[in-house]
This record gives structure tokens, C-alpha cells and sequence, in this order.
């Protein structure tokens, strides 16, 4: 997992390095998830072959939609599950604090950015992100990575990251089981055990 997280920022490097007029003319994010995705599968079909890539299960998408055949949609308020608000693991929430109207503030619907993913299940939800082009950090992108990394949630995705994109400096921040984690905290797989298992 930690080659994946590597793949995914030199994939942001490689936006910035190769079309960097993107990020200088303010496009709409999707043009610039689309790039990261493209670098990082690319990434991907290079490390695992191409042929035992594509044999694999898992493949990475854009606002992607889809819970197996139905919306993905994130809870309401509480998630049900225990008695915290927004990821249910009695965490600060990251829109307002410990009373906000989390339905006003979240979109029911939800379309990551990007997703490394077994498409049609969730036995697979590797890695999901959220980015903004801004300099301001976007809470609800937080909120969203808390919920979709929640071990107590349908969605269960292993790594959460958040990535900010400005010319000067790219800002990650991760998400594992529901709470926001420095890099060096994450426990993670093995990229070969993965595939295996895929």
C-alpha cells in the first residue's frame, strides 16, 4: 500500500509536471482528477504488467457513483452504527462540531474523485480521494473520507486521501478507519497481497 500511496503522488507530480497549464488556467477539477487517475493507473499497469493488471479485479475510476447496482450515498447524519456524528467514531466533525446539520452540509449523493476499486462490490474499496484546486481546504471533502473510510460503514475503502493542488504546494492529508492520520500512522497492506487477492 505504501507503492500505491507513492504512485498516487508521483501521478499528482506528473499532473503538475506535464500539464500544469490545467492547473494555471483554473480548470474544473474533474479535468485535473482525470489526469491523476490516468497517470495512476498508468502507474499501475507498468508495476503489475499490464496483462495481470488487467486480469486483477480492481480498477481505478472518476466520480465514480455506484454502491454495486444502486447510488452511492452517504448517511444523513449519524451513521447508525455508534454514537459519533458524521464517521460514527465519536470524532471531532470536520464541518462545524459536534452539532452540525450534517444533511444541509453534505450531498446525499457522493461521487469520489478517484477510486481504486473492485467495481460492483465492496470487497475490494482500496483507495479513495477527494482534491481541490484551491488554497482553502475543503471540510466536506474531510467529512466525506471520514465516512467512506469508516470501518463501521458499508463503504469500508482502506485509505482515504485528500489531496489540495495549488502551483506552489500539494497538501495530503489521510484517512483510515474514519479518522484523519499522519502518513507514517497508516496500516497498510502489501500491493502484492492485494493483487492476490483480487
Amino acid at each position: 500500500m505504501e507503492k500505491i500511496i507513492k504512485m498516487l503522488k508521483d501521478s499528482v507530480q506528473s499532473l503538475k509536471e506535464r500539464d500544469s497549464w490545467l492547473i494555471e488556467k483554473s480548470v474544473q477539477e474533474q479535468a485535473l482528477s482525470h489526469r491523476i487517475a490516468h497517470y495512476f493507473e498508468n502507474l499501475l499497469i507498468d508495476y503489475f504488467s499490464e496483462s495481470r493488471y488487467r486480469e486483477s479485479s480492481l480498477a481505478v475510476d472518476i466520480e465514480y457513483n455506484k454502491n454495486i447496482d444502486s447510488e452511492k450515498v452517504l448517511p444523513k447524519d449519524k451513521c447508525k452504527f455508534c454514537d459519533g456524528i458524521i464517521c460514527g467514531r465519536r470524532t471531532k466533525c470536520y464541518i462545524k462540531g459536534k452539532n452540525c446539520n450534517v444533511e444541509k452540509l453534505l450531498p446525499k449523493k457522493c461521487r469520489p474523485d478517484i477510486s481504486l476499486h473492485e467495481r460492483g462490490s465492496h470487497n475490494k474499496n482500496i483507495l479513495v480521494v477527494e482534491m481541490k484546486k484551491e488554497k482553502k481546504r475543503d471540510k466536506k471533502d474531510f467529512a466525506k473520507l471520514s465516512i467512506l473510510t469508516c470501518s463501521k460503514n458499508v463503504y469500508k475503502y482502506e485509505i482515504g486521501i485528500y489531496i489540495g493542488i495549488t502551483k506552489e504546494k500539494t497538501i495530503y492529508k489521510f484517512f483510515q478507519n474514519g479518522k484523519e492520520k499522519p502518513e507514517e500512522e497508516l496500516s497498510l497492506k502489501e500491493i502484492e497481497d492485494i493483487l492476490k487477492n483480487s
